[in-house]
């Protein structure tokens, strides 16, 4: 059960200002160069061979269980999909319910500050609900 709450709107756009790709302010190499210099032709074709060869033999063994999963009448989960976004609402899933026990920021302790999404302190943090703990 969802409750309207004034910061609700900042969650909601400091979410999806920084739901972006990731950046690298460094002059350090990012990921994917250190993967291409790491990976060379010959590192790729061995490794292909190698993948080739482990498809060959858990391709079987995965169409057999395939072949399990559906004579046993497939998943037992029967909901539509929750279309993906980011908004202030708790989103569930058509006939079934959930409550939100803790949100980001909310107060662990009598003392714990306001939350403010743009203005978070070690502190602070260490007396609010953390982040992303879902």
């Amino acid at each position: 059960m969802t409750e309207h709450r004034p910061d609700a709107h900042f969650r909601t756009s400091l979410l999806e200002e920084n739901d972006g790709p990731g950046t690298n302010p460094t002059d350090n190499q990012t990921m994917g160069e250190i993967i291409a210099a790491r990976f060379s032709r010959r590192g790729f074709l061995q490794g292909s061979l190698a993948a080739t060869a482990i498809a060959a033999t858990v391709s079987p063994l995965a169409l057999i269980l395939a072949d399990d999963a559906r004579a046993a009448g497939g998943s037992v989960f029967s909901f539509d999909e929750v279309e993906a976004g980011v908004d202030d609402k708790h989103h569930v899933a058509a006939g079934y319910d959930a409550d939100v026990l803790l949100r980001w920021g909310d107060p662990l302790f009598a003392d714990s500050p306001d939350f403010d999404p743009t203005k978070q302190s070690a502190a602070a943090q260490e007396r609010q609900f953390g982040y992303n703990n879902d």
